[in-house]
């Protein structure tokens, strides 16, 4: 119950503090050659709150790669942008997919998920 609480107040208190430095390793987006699709702009901006919600999900594990999946439009007013990050505990490293929803037009967060990869 309190992650649960715990995240959309940390996220709001993040959002209005303007963000803050991200020690991960930020590698920008794998693509094909062919395939030529623009970045938006402000994906570094729901990429530093995807590390820092899983830094908070995974506090003893270290975040070694960040990778951007691309962004979704749901409707004018709701966009999906999804991570996929490497988390390395002293027993295992995994994927971790982060999925932020948001509102386009106000930048605001909707809601945000965290899974491990399978």
């Amino acid at each position: 119950m309190a992650k649960k609480i715990f995240i959309p107040i940390f996220c709001s208190m993040f959002l209005l503090a303007g963000g803050g430095l991200v020690s991960a390793q930020q590698k920008p987006p794998q693509k094909p050659p062919q395939q030529q699709q623009q970045l938006p702009t402000d994906y570094e901006k729901w990429g530093k709150i995807a590390v820092d919600v899983a830094k908070l999900n995974f506090p003893d594990s270290k975040i070694s790669d960040y990778q951007y999946k691309g962004r979704e439009e749901i409707t004018d007013k709701q966009s999906k942008d999804t991570f996929e990050l490497t988390v390395q505990s002293k027993d295992r490293t995994f994927r971790a997919k982060v999925m932020i929803l948001f509102n386009p037009q106000t930048e605001s967060l909707l809601s945000l998920s965290i899974e491990e990869v399978k």
